[in-house]
């Protein structure tokens, strides 16, 4: 038998599930940062061989 999805109702999903996607998102916010933050050392550097 199959379910059919209601759509008033949000998706159940498992624990393991949720924790899984919370932490490919942390993963992902994280790497943005890091590239943000590299990105901005980079400039200082330059500036402090040219300055």
């Amino acid at each position: 038998m199959q379910q059919k999805k209601r759509l008033d109702y949000p998706e159940v999903i498992s624990t393991e599930e949720y924790l899984e996607k919370r932490r490919k998102i942390k993963e992902k916010e994280q790497s943005k940062d890091r590239r943000k933050k590299l990105s901005g050392n980079q400039m200082w550097m330059l500036a402090e061989l040219y300055g």
